[in-house]
């Protein structure tokens, strides 16, 4: 591997190092990459014509574009008299931070074409793959942000990344904290959540992206390299915020479903408890059912940042103090008041979706009415969830009809 140029990004402050590596060094660069990495993009379907004219093309010697990577380490500083060797060994060591901002397809393609001569008897073939050189932009010293913002504009134009998959990447840090006994799953863990305070971490970037945006909608691909200001905003925001939004966000959403779990005293779903009958199965079964799902998260989150807004809220803080006070019963009898509130949110859920156009979002809806209800202290329904749930379906009712 052979340093070529340095030049420094000022859009993002990370310096740019082209390198020439031999593909042979590259094929085992790129092995670490999509081993290690959870968030390196995977493989999409493509035009196999393309690709196996450019492995036709790889075979004869043809120089391909640059392949452009980065490594996710905002501490990492510049100097200019590091020597080569140096970054050599820095890259080394950080291999499993390296991310292929641009190139994963013709990534693939290098690997596939050089399995399948592997395969083959055709040894010379092989070597004269092997030390064939490819051009190799790394960025150095860029941040979680830097590395989505760069990474869109590269690819525009290309298969779409999912803004669940960019967020994941912003967050991917709290993968790797302490988070109070909370678990956040991945997708590549294969693993759907079973116990209290687990959750896909998919689904809590989502609830906290409605926050930030003060949306219960999905956010909008044409709007995401505006957002990265935003998320830029954020970074300097939590510096000042006695702690991070997002764990305080985490903190609000687990303690409000452990708080129902504990005074609802382990409820469970009895159809026989019904004074009309469902159109379909019920929204939950249990606590966890009724409310570990994206669509409240996403209402959970965009109504604490309305009410914050609103002035009726402080800070997201207030909520975790709050939650403590929700009334799940209004009769003498707890246990028939917990089963008539979260019979009378089922038969609410049950009849958005006989009428809702687009279900996902008629419920997230819902959900935002329903905690912008639970927690407007100057609302009539505040800290009640049954009158909460009544007047959040009146709002529906009025949006949509």
């Amino acid at each position: 591997m052979e340093l070529i140029s340095k030049i420094h990004d000022n859009r993002i402050n990370a310096v740019n190092i082209l390198f020439e590596m031999s593909i042979e060094e590259y094929y085992l660069l790129s092995t670490e990459i999509l081993t290690k990495n959870k968030f390196q993009r995977r493989r999409v379907k493509s035009s196999s014509t393309v690709y196996s004219l450019l492995k036709e093309d790889l075979v004869v010697g043809c120089i391909i574009p640059p392949i452009v990577l980065a490594i996710s380490d905002k501490e990492f500083k510049d100097n200019s008299n590091l020597k080569e060797e140096r970054y050599n060994e820095y890259i080394q060591e950080k291999q499993d931070k390296l991310i292929i901002l641009d190139g994963l397809q013709r990534t693939f393609t290098i690997r596939d074409l050089y399995k399948e001569l592997n395969d083959s008897e055709d040894s010379s073939r092989l070597e004269n793959l092997k030390n064939q050189k490819l051009r190799i932009e790394i960025y150095f010293g860029m941040s979680k942000t830097d590395i989505l913002y760069r990474m869109l504009t590269l690819n525009t134009g290309q298969t779409p990344m999912s803004m669940r998959h960019q967020i994941e990447i912003l967050y991917s840090d709290y993968l790797e904290k302490d988070l109070d006994g909370v678990l956040l799953l991945m997708e590549s863990d294969e693993k759907s959540p079973s116990n209290p305070s687990e959750y896909k971490f998919k689904d809590i970037v989502e609830g906290f992206n409605s926050y930030l945006d003060r949306d219960y909608l999905p956010m909008d691909r044409s709007t995401v390299l505006e957002n990265i200001k935003s998320l830029d905003k954020l970074s300097s925001e939590s510096k000042n915020h006695k702690d991070d939004l997002f764990l305080s966000y985490l903190k609000a959403f687990d303690k409000f479903i452990n708080i129902l779990s504990c005074k609802s005293s382990g409820w469970i779903f009895d159809d026989n408890t019904l004074e009309a009958e469902l159109s379909t199965s019920p929204f939950g079964k249990d606590i966890i059912g009724l409310f570990r799902k994206p669509q409240v998260m996403t209402g959970f989150g965009s109504a604490i940042g309305k009410l914050i807004d609103f002035n009726a809220l402080g800070s997201i803080d207030d909520v975790l103090v709050l939650i403590d006070d929700i009334n799940l019963s209004e009769t003498e009898d707890n246990a028939i008041g917990v089963n008539n509130g979260f019979n009378n949110y089922i038969t609410k859920l049950d009849l958005i979706r006989k009428t809702a156009t687009k279900i996902g979002n008629d419920q997230r809806l819902f959900f935002h009415y329903l905690f912008r209800e639970l927690f407007d202290k100057k609302g009539d329904a505040y800290l009640n969830f049954n009158r909460s749930v009544d007047e959040a379906y009146s709002m529906y009712i009025r949006k949509t009809q």
